[in-house]
């Protein structure tokens, strides 16, 4: 029965190639045909049976998931960050809150790195600091910085960086309780780069300007309502001067 079911299918696959190709193939093009169509016959007629090399019975409903996807980590654009570095006109003029900008070349905390982590940064020690680097607030559900109090607040900030070459400042991102804890940290990660990326367009080196995302996890207002969720929609900052 078997046998015959193979020669059925090899038959079956010679005649389509026939009917295909016409008279204009060669002897060793039919015969080169004629192989190709037994391969992939027997390749059917073993995977009717499940003896296909390549395949297996499914035991759990995981393996039809497969394996958790890896993080996506961005290559570095050297380019990019050779022309920051050097303070480039032209691509200063070109940032915005879109822009994906290089990170810094040492990540604090890190084995090895100069600069320590973020539990070394603090908040501003007195009130001029404070005023310096005041909160940045955003709408709902958006990371760009259009306001003039908050992109005067970003040009203050990157002035006093300028002045003091030692200072270096974590941006945290945060978001309103609404959605879920994956979907803020995302939101919370754009709204850190989008003032990092001003800072920089401002002329602060990009190497001394660092992110993190805390998402919905650390409110400073509690409460359901819109008052609350606009202030916990912000960008707080943490500085450390190495003077």
């Amino acid at each position: 029965m078997k046998r015959s079911l193979y020669t059925s299918l090899v038959i079956m696959s010679l005649a389509g190639f026939v009917f295909l190709t016409g008279c204009q193939r060669s002897g060793n093009d039919f015969w080169e045909d004629t192989k190709t169509a037994g391969r992939y016959a027997g390749k059917g007629f073993y995977s009717l049976f499940g003896k296909h090399d390549d395949s297996r019975q499914v035991e759990t409903s995981k393996e039809f998931v497969g394996p958790p996807e890896e993080d996506f980590v961005p290559l570095s654009d050297n380019d990019m960050y050779r022309k920051l570095s050097m303070g480039n006109k032209k691509t200063l003029e070109e940032i915005n809150v879109h822009t994906p900008i290089p990170q810094s070349k040492e990540s604090p905390g890190d084995y090895g790195s100069t600069i320590p982590g973020i539990g070394a940064f603090t908040s501003p020690a007195n009130a001029q600091l404070g005023d310096v680097f005041a909160t940045i607030h955003f709408d709902y559900n958006d990371y760009a910085i259009v306001k003039d109090k908050e992109l005067n607040a970003i040009k203050s900030m990157a002035s006093y960086m300028k002045r003091n070459p030692n200072v270096y400042i974590f941006v945290e991102g945060h978001c309103d309780e609404r959605g879920s804890s994956k979907y803020n940290l995302a939101l919370g990660t754009r709204r850190g780069n989008s003032v990092r990326n001003l800072l920089i367009k401002e002329g602060v080196n990009l190497d001394k300007v660092f992110t993190i995302s805390y998402g919905k996890e650390r409110p400073i207002a509690v409460g359901n309502d819109s008052g609350s969720w606009s202030k916990n929609r912000r960008a707080e900052f943490k500085i450390l001067n190495r003077s």
